[in-house]
Formats: structure tokens, C-alpha cells, sequence
């Protein structure tokens, strides 16, 4: 007997971890498998397949508890040094927001039509869990994860880390874990 819980790091390169909590084994003894779920589209996919594709994922995982990322789309500091002119960096950070939004409304809606918990994690909190710091950078966030849960994931350095798509996935066995906590505490009050 188990439970699925599972933790996501929205965006495009969306970070995914899933634990089937076995209630019978200790904190320390859970099996977290996780990875990169590539959310772009194609050159024939319209905008909303994306939201229509996490439906779909949703349903066949089955989880009976999401934690997930409240991912906020913040410009980089190069946007500000001239290379960008104010509107474009306006106009991409409303798309990004638009997009991350939307997400996780399509989240937060599938879960509360099948009265499924889903814990939205600031960022800062999941820094602190995972570090003890909450703001650790990326690839601390990377250190972290190989340290705690025996991986490689790609830590040599930030733009590594981000473009493998390692740091989200880091994000997701993070808040994967805080779940499994979260769900632990209860199972012992």
C-alpha cells in the first residue's frame, strides 16, 4: 500500500519527481525517480496542447498529492544591460507569466476536481529545505540534490546545470521530498 506523491517544477523544461510512499519503510528508505518532461511545442502544436498534454499526465500518474514549484518568471540581469529594449523584456516576461500561470491554474483545477492536495512551494522554502539557505543558487540547488539523493545530475556550472535542465529537475526531487515530509508528519500526528 502506497501513496503517489508528486513534485513538479513547471515551465517548458518541466522538472518532474514522483515517490510512491510506502508507509511501511522510513523517511530515508523512499525511492524518488525523477527527470525532464520537455513541455514545448511543435511546429503544428497551438499554444493550449501544452496545458492539454499536463491533463494527460496528471491522469495517468495518478497522484495523490502534488507539491510544485510557484515558479515566477524573473528577467535576467543581462536583460537590463542594453541588449534588450524595456518592451521586449516587458512583453517576454508577460508571456512567460502568462504561460507559467496558466500551468498552474491546469494543475491546481485537475486537483481540486478530484479533491487531490496540491502544495504550491515558494522558492525560498524549497532553497531552505534543500540547503538549509533559501537563496542558494541553481547549481547549489544541483550540489544538493546529487549529495542527498546519490545523483549526477550536471553541476559543473549554472549554464550546465540550465541547460541540461538539471537544476529544474532538482527543484521537482526537492519538492518531491518536502511532500513525502509534509505527508509523514500527518501519518505521525
Amino acid at each position: 500500500d502506497y501513496v503517489r506523491i508528486l513534485g513538479m517544477d513547471l515551465g517548458r523544461n518541466c522538472g518532474i519527481a514522483i515517490c510512491d510512499l510506502n508507509k511501511d519503510k522510513a523517511i530515508h528508505e523512499q525511492l524518488i525517480v525523477a527527470g525532464i518532461w520537455d513541455l514545448s511545442v511543435g511546429p503544428y502544436d497551438t499554444g493550449p496542447v501544452r496545458h492539454l498534454r499536463l491533463r494527460q499526465f496528471l491522469a495517468v500518474t495518478q497522484p495523490d498529492l502534488i507539491s510544485y514549484e510557484n515558479v515566477k518568471f524573473t528577467p535576467s540581469a543581462d536583460s537590463f544591460k542594453g541588449r534588450l529594449s524595456p518592451a521586449v523584456i516587458v512583453a517576454r516576461a508577460a508571456t512567460a507569466q502568462e504561460f507559467l500561470g496558466g500551468l498552474k491554474v491546469t494543475l491546481t483545477t485537475w486537483a481540486e476536481g478530484r479533491g487531490i492536495p496540491a502544495q504550491s512551494q515558494d522558492i525560498g522554502s524549497i532553497k531552505k529545505f534543500a540547503t538549509g539557505s533559501g537563496v542558494a543558487s541553481k547549481l547549489d540547488m544541483v550540489k544538493a540534490a546529487n549529495r542527498e539523493y546519490g545523483l549526477q545530475l550536471e553541476d559543473a556550472s549554472e549554464e550546465a546545470a540550465r541547460a541540461a535542465g538539471d537544476d529544474n529537475v532538482a527543484d521537482a526531487i526537492f519538492c518531491c521530498a518536502m511532500g513525502v515530509h509534509y505527508y509523514a508528519d500527518g501519518l505521525r500526528s
